[in-house]
């Protein structure tokens, strides 16, 4: 009875990886025919990730697995550099991406003070919808276990890779939302950034949910407004993703695509 008591737990510890992205894959695109019946429904369930890695955690290891996946959400006490850096970049860029667009023809925004209130209420919702249950599973499951047989860059964008495609329901309810071929881009780069920010840090996921989150909220904050002027909608989009590339670049040049960890080691998992 022992015996077969342990071959499931084997089985999922040899397919851990395909098993996870299974299973991210399926609850996070099981409402996309919904989209079919009312169009303005969302076609993603955002929590898929988390809930898969949830699920395999507890398959493979049992609580203490599960605990040991848990346990990253509460590694909160970091340098406080590292937040400035998860707030600091995601408003700059998309910062940045406006006033490109705005030097190719787009109309000047008009902000006003409430806007900062209405900014920090998306960036607090974001985190809860979607970087916990995002990175959970993309950062705090699927990562570390790549980097067991890859170097980090690699597995940065292995991650990348297989987030990317995870997007496909939004990307073909709403085309003109997300420019294909920039937004590929973007999500590679960003991917390696978390990666760098996950690794330097020892596995702080609360500043990986807050660079995720705050990325998500001053994109949508900066660039909603340019939907209708089509070509600086795409200047912006592909100044965005050139950023963040750039960005990436230069972390792994400071950082080294071995670890992306500059004078610290990998996280255990």
């Amino acid at each position: 009875m022992a015996v077969h008591g342990r071959r499931p737990r084997g089985w999922a510890a040899r397919y851990d990886i395909v098993l996870y992205l299974g299973l991210a894959y399926v609850l996070s695109w099981s409402i996309w025919p919904l989209v079919l019946l009312n169009p303005e429904s969302s076609p993603l369930v955002p929590f898929g990730p988390g809930l898969a890695a949830v699920l395999v955690a507890l398959l493979v290891g049992g609580r203490p697995e599960l605990f040991g996946l848990l346990r990253q959400l509460g590694h909160w006490r970091v340098d406080p550099a590292w937040y400035g850096i998860a707030l600091g970049v995601p408003l700059a860029v998309p910062g940045l991406a406006l006033w490109a667009a705005v030097i190719a023809g787009a109309p000047v925004p008009r902000r006003e003070p409430s806007d900062v209130l209405q900014v920090a209420g998306t960036i607090v919702v974001t985190i809860v919808i979607v970087g916990i249950f995002e990175e959970l599973g993309w950062r705090g499951f699927l990562l570390p276990r790549l980097q067991r047989d890859h170097s980090a860059l690699s597995a940065a964008l292995i991650t990348g890779l297989a987030w990317f495609p995870w997007h496909l329901p939004e990307l073909v309810s709403d085309p003109g939302q997300r420019p294909l071929t920039p937004f590929a881009v973007y999500i590679l780069a960003q991917s390696v950034l978390l990666a760098w920010l996950y690794n330097s840090t020892q596995a702080s996921l609360p500043v990986v949910i807050l660079f995720h989150a705050a990325f998500n909220s001053f994109t949508k904050f900066f660039l909603s407004d340019l939907q209708g002027s089509p070509y600086p909608y795409l200047v912006a989009w592909w100044v965005l993703a050139g950023a963040v590339a750039v960005l990436a670049a230069a972390a792994v040049a400071y950082a080294g695509s071995r670890e992306l960890a500059k004078g610290a080691l990998r996280p255990a998992h």
